[in-house]
């Protein structure tokens, strides 16, 4: 897999890509506006995009996936402390 299979996926909308955890965290507000619209089968399918991502580490897609299903600020905090230990 190369970068531009994660900025554009023609399975999610280009409004939910994004290509690592800095990317990510750019973005954390308006991904997660679009991932709360999503119904179930699509939040699944968002979940495999997630876990997929071979430029995270599986700290980094837990923290991803938590922050967008969760809404207790310690999940954002969480993202942020990984993004500062970002290489």
């Amino acid at each position: 897999m190369v970068e531009s299979d994660f900025t554009f996926c023609k399975f999610i909308k280009e409004n939910l890509c994004f290509v690592n955890l800095k990317d990510f965290y750019r973005n954390r507000k308006i991904l997660k506006f679009f991932y709360e619209g999503l119904d179930n089968d699509a939040k699944q399918f968002y979940k495999w995009y997630v876990y997929a991502n071979i430029f995270m580490s599986e700290k980094e897609k837990n923290a991803i996936w938590d922050y967008l299903n969760n809404i207790d600020i310690q999940y954002e905090l969480n993202l942020i402390d990984l993004v500062k230990k970002y290489k």
